[in-house]
């Protein structure tokens, strides 16, 4: 049975931690038709670890989410299937879509969803059309948005990344899990950015 009353639950305990606008496009989702589409990733190994994981100081927004684990359908982006970023990225990240395209209830305004990473993973520098609010759950990790430093960001915090601004994740000890949110373009997914050509050293009299 699909838990309706937990995602009515995590949707209310996550808007008003939100930018205004999207905190609007949330309280907006139309929850009354779920689609459950349930299933499971290699990453999902770390689901009942992340969801338990209070004593850690993890938002109380995990405990609603933990609800919702069985009707999850989880997923991972077409482009980093064709080329993996690195030989354990795949095996080690996973995205469930709770609202929006292919999600548990439709919505064509806003996607929102959970993002799981192994420990010690680099999702490299990456960029994508929408704009983005991730808010981390539970978990270690660094955040880096262009050229900024890295940086630790607690659970409950919100980082936001604006449109085609390019940002990359590393995990720590711990798995990440964290909720995610788009808006403006929901169809097209991220591409990694290209790293910098490799210039050889110029060899004298060559």
């Amino acid at each position: 049975m699909f838990p309706k009353l937990h995602l009515d639950a995590f949707v209310g305990r996550l808007a008003p931690l939100l930018p205004a606008d999207f905190a609007a496009a949330v309280r907006a989702l139309d929850l009354s038709a779920p689609m459950p589409q349930p299933r499971t990733l290699p990453v999902c190994r770390f689901w009942d670890r992340m969801t338990a994981a209070k004593a850690a100081g993890a938002h109380p927004l995990l405990g609603d989410l933990a609800e919702l684990g069985p009707a999850l359908g989880w997923v991972q982006n077409p482009n980093y299937v064709a080329a993996p970023p690195s030989p354990d990225f795949l095996g080690n990240y996973g995205y469930a879509v709770l609202a929006g395209p292919g999600g548990l209830v439709a919505s064509e305004e806003l996607a929102l969803g959970v993002l799981m990473l192994g420990p010690g993973i680099h999702y490299p520098t990456h960029r994508h059309p929408a704009v983005e609010i991730y808010v981390p759950l539970a978990g270690e990790a660094e955040w880096q948005k262009g050229e900024e430093p890295w940086r630790t960001e607690p659970p409950g915090a919100v980082i936001r990344h604006e449109s085609m601004m390019p940002h990359a994740t590393r995990t720590l000890a711990e798995p990440l899990l964290a909720a995610y949110l788009w808006r403006g373009d929901l169809a097209t997914h991220a591409r990694i950015t290209a790293p910098p050509p490799i210039v050889a050293p110029k060899i004298s009299g060559s």
